[in-house]
């Protein structure tokens, strides 16, 4: 039956445990590796050096907010999964087929987070400025944040474009277009 609900097996919960704390260390070490070691940043011009597994990588200013944003949105969304992942096993209430979910969730923060600090940087919400003007503490705080809070960064992203493309009136139409129209019509109407 599609409709059951197995509890997650213990190996499986042992070993995303430790996937977790692995995956806490790591976007703590790597956090650590790309954040600025001196502040404020140059202007964006100018480039620094990050060793990254022994190579050493040319950063511009705007590249590290990028990385910056990326990981802190991971580390958030990482926030929001421990949690929830030790309130379920705490409880006995963890069942498998969320094990997507939880393995998503860094990714998910991921796009979120650059997808924010875009709207952001792109004078969106806040005016545009250099990356000499930017903070990498409040980079990271938006990124984190919405990467620890999906929902309600996703909502305020659909609050952004709906006010960016509001129309005054929808446009009423009684049928699709192109409806009715065989595809041979529709190609010649315009349709895809």
């Amino acid at each position: 039956m599609s409709g059951e609900v197995h509890d997650m097996p213990r190996l499986q919960v042992v070993l995303f445990g430790t996937y977790l704390i692995v995956l806490n260390v790591v976007l703590l070490c790597l956090l650590f590796m790309i954040w600025p070691t001196t502040l404020p940043l140059k202007a964006e011009n100018t480039s620094d050096t990050i060793a990254v597994l022994g190579i050493t990588i040319d950063m511009a200013p705007e590249r590290r907010y990028l990385l910056i944003a990326a990981v802190a949105g991971a580390l958030g969304s990482y926030i929001h999964l421990a949690t929830s992942f030790a309130d379920y096993v705490g409880n006995r209430q963890l069942v498998s087929s969320w094990l997507w979910w939880y393995a998503l969730r860094p990714f998910i923060g991921v796009a979120l987070a650059l997808l924010m600090y875009f709207v952001i940087r792109g004078g969106l919400i806040m005016p545009t400025g250099t990356a000499g003007d930017l903070s990498p503490y409040g980079v990271a705080a938006v990124a984190g944040l919405a990467g620890m809070f999906s929902k309600q960064a996703t909502d305020k992203l659909r609050e952004v474009f709906e006010n960016m493309f509001k129309t005054e009136e929808l446009t009423k139409r009684t049928d699709k277009l192109g409806a009715g129209l065989t595809r041979t019509e529709d190609k010649r109407v315009g349709g895809a």
